[in-house]
């Protein structure tokens, strides 16, 4: 397998951009390919409409588009390929391009190469999207400049060329996958956790979890992998770089790293230090969902080099992201919390416990599910979920339905799209009353919606112009 190596230049090339998007992938990559003074084509299967805004910002630049279609040519005579991580190597004109002997890479792939200054890798099933903003937020707050990108939707090659940028890169398994090809692993490496999810895209948990493990695997001694103490499945690891540890339910033992203890987030190397308070964060980073991410975001600031009482002030000014268990504001008592990017029935779980409060309406499916179960999930809104809303005939929400088939039907409804699914929930609330409406799906937002953004952007919409 061609691949792209440092030290190679794009000057003249004829690079292939395959994907543009929406979400910056494909325009991070095609403006970096430019600027290196590649010539380059970007093909796309959707049409001019579907990508107006990724166009427009492009549309001064000497950049060849393809869209409506793919084209073998183009990919078996180029002279590299840069295709989004989420399309397999098997796609039929990659594989095409591989066959030609072209080289196929990712963006993730071609900044191992080209970054040569350190950098953070963060990743997890759930809460690595959180903990990447939450980091360079404390950075930035510390006089660091830095950007979180990656997985994000923020490609990581606009700025692959800027030394005074210190990165902070959300990593899925598809690009910890590309960078295992390159046999890099971040200076800075931090794993959350890990349970089933992409099981739609892998044959079994062994295979999801190698490509994980690439956030350690090519570390070196002066490295640092961040793990979670309580899992002794990842803090066993096998790797050779130093270790710090984090916790929300014990303290750390002889090890160096962050933890929680009566309410107080501590920092602890060869002392203790407390950082902040539970009762000084607000509300939204006080939720257990988020209070648990706080420790390792600690962790990647100290071994970033942020100094340990100076982290405290990024921690209470984070203001949070969208669609990750974001307070979305309130309606009288009723608190509207937008956690359109919970993909998996484990995410979900993890939501309802967090809130753990009567009169709690959930709307879930709307999207594809990832072949993962969904019983434990059913059990819990069982027993803690007042009324779901679930939507017409996609996957995810047939399955989640069947699982719910004993539900009393005022305690089960269906939604035909968001707004409805938003009436009905408020016609299960009064505002009167401390009430909650959550979304939070379960499983991926198309095809019934565009995305998870676009999911969580309606729900956002229809509680600001939804009447009482």
């Amino acid at each position: 397998m061609k691949l792209f190596r440092r030290g190679e230049s794009l000057q003249s090339m004829n690079v292939l951009i395959m994907g543009l998007g929406t979400k910056d992938g494909g325009v991070g990559a095609a403006l970096f390919a430019n600027r290196q003074g590649a010539k380059v084509t970007v093909t796309d299967l959707q049409n001019k409409s579907a990508l107006k805004e990724a166009l427009a910002e492009l549309k001064d630049l000497n950049i060849k588009f393809v869209l409506g279609t793919h084209r073998e040519s183009d990919f078996t005579t180029a002279d590299l390929v840069i295709r989004n991580p989420g399309i397999k190597r098997s796609n039929r004109y990659l594989a095409a391009a591989a066959e030609a002997g072209v080289p196929v890479e990712s963006p993730i792939g071609i900044f191992c190469e080209k970054r040569e200054t350190h950098w953070t890798g963060i990743t997890g099933t759930k809460g690595k999207s959180f903990t990447t903003h939450l980091v360079s937020h404390i950075l930035q707050t510390a006089g660091i400049k830095t950007v979180a990108a990656g997985n994000n939707c923020v490609s990581p090659l606009r700025f692959v060329d800027d030394k005074p940028i210190y990165p902070v890169l959300e990593l899925s398994s598809w690009q910890l996958a590309e960078m295992d090809l390159h046999e890099r692993s971040p200076h800075i490496g931090c794993w959350l956790n890990f349970f089933p999810d992409h099981m739609n895209w892998y044959d079994s948990m062994e295979d999801y979890r190698f490509d994980k493990e690439s956030i350690v695997r090519h570390q070196r001694e002066e490295d640092i992998i961040i793990l979670p103490l309580d899992d002794s499945a990842l803090s066993t690891i096998p790797g050779i770089s130093k270790r710090y540890f984090f916790s929300s339910t014990r303290s750390l033992g002889n090890n160096t790293g962050s933890f929680i203890q009566n309410g107080w987030i501590i920092w602890k190397e060869d002392e203790a230090t407390q950082i902040i308070h539970r009762d000084s964060l607000p509300e939204h980073m006080a939720i257990p969902l988020h209070l648990d991410l706080i420790p390792p975001a600690v962790c990647c600031a100290v071994a970033a080099g942020v100094d340990k009482h100076k982290i405290a002030e990024g921690i209470a000014s984070f203001p949070g992201i969208p669609h990750r268990f974001q307070f979305a504001g309130k309606r009288g008592r009723i608190t509207f919390i937008n956690d359109s990017a919970a993909t998996t029935p484990d995410s979900v779980v993890k939501a309802i416990t967090s809130l753990n409060r009567k009169n709690l309406v959930l709307i879930a499916g709307g999207g594809g599910h990832k072949n993962l179960d969904y019983r434990p999930l059913a059990e819990l809104i069982a027993e803690k979920v007042h009324c779901t809303i679930l939507f017409k005939d996609d996957p995810a929400s047939i399955r989640l339905r069947k699982e719910l088939e004993n539900t009393k039907p005022e305690r089960l409804k269906t939604a035909t799209d968001m707004q409805e699914a938003v009436d009905i929930g408020m016609s299960c609330l009064n505002p009167e009353e401390e009430g909650t409406l959550l979304l939070s799906p379960g499983c991926s937002g198309a095809p019934f919606f565009v995305d998870l953004f676009q999911r969580g952007e309606q729900f956002l919409k229809y509680i600001r112009t939804g009447e009482l």
